[in-house]
């Protein structure tokens, strides 16, 4: 059994996407075990890309990543 996990970016959450992701993925054939919303906060954004902390631009995408909670969805195929 193949196990798959999908992380839906926030901007795609803001934008009222999560329905559709679920609605194409599913006509793929994969079937949804579990779902999660994560609340990203500054303690998992640097665990996450930890090579970009030192970086210019890691504040900006730290923000970018904690605008809205992530939703999670576990599936199998």
């Amino acid at each position: 059994m193949q196990r798959t996990l999908v992380l839906l970016k926030p901007d795609a959450v803001s934008r009222g996407l999560i329905g559709e992701v679920i609605v194409r993925l599913e006509n793929k054939g994969l079937k949804f075990v579990a779902m999660k919303m994560i609340h990203v906060d500054n303690d998992l954004a640097a665990k996450h890309y930890a090579e970009h902390v030192e970086k210019p631009f890691f504040p900006k995408l730290r923000n970018f990543i904690k605008i809205y909670s992530y939703r999670s969805i576990g599936s199998r195929r």
